[in-house]
């Protein structure tokens, strides 16, 4: 299955899986993927922590948190894995970025 996206077979943790100020608040942990990219994604992830990471980008995409911890997060996970992040943004756009 992974070769549906071959950049899902990269380690995608970005070493900061952990809530907190230099990571994000644990209040933004999302524990289910809302966009299609995403699940696609998590099919062939098997770290743990890769998957927070990319759980916390895809939430991070549909409300940002401010800090400048959250953001650096964020860019590190979206260095690791850019086609992903790149179609969490345009999957959201297409949606008007609204997942009730």
């Amino acid at each position: 299955m992974g070769a549906a996206n071959p950049s899902a077979d990269r380690a995608f943790a970005s070493g900061l899986s952990e809530g907190g100020p230099n990571g994000g608040s644990a209040d933004m942990q999302i524990t289910q993927p809302r966009t299609a990219a995403l699940r696609q994604a998590l099919a062939a992830v098997r770290s743990e922590a890769a998957m927070q990471d990319l759980l916390y980008l895809e939430a991070w995409e549909m409300a940002p948190e401010p800090g400048s911890g959250p953001a650096l997060r964020v860019v590190q996970i979206r260095r690791a894995n850019p086609e992903l992040a790149a179609a969490i943004r345009a999957e959201l756009a297409s949606r008007g970025s609204t997942n009730g």
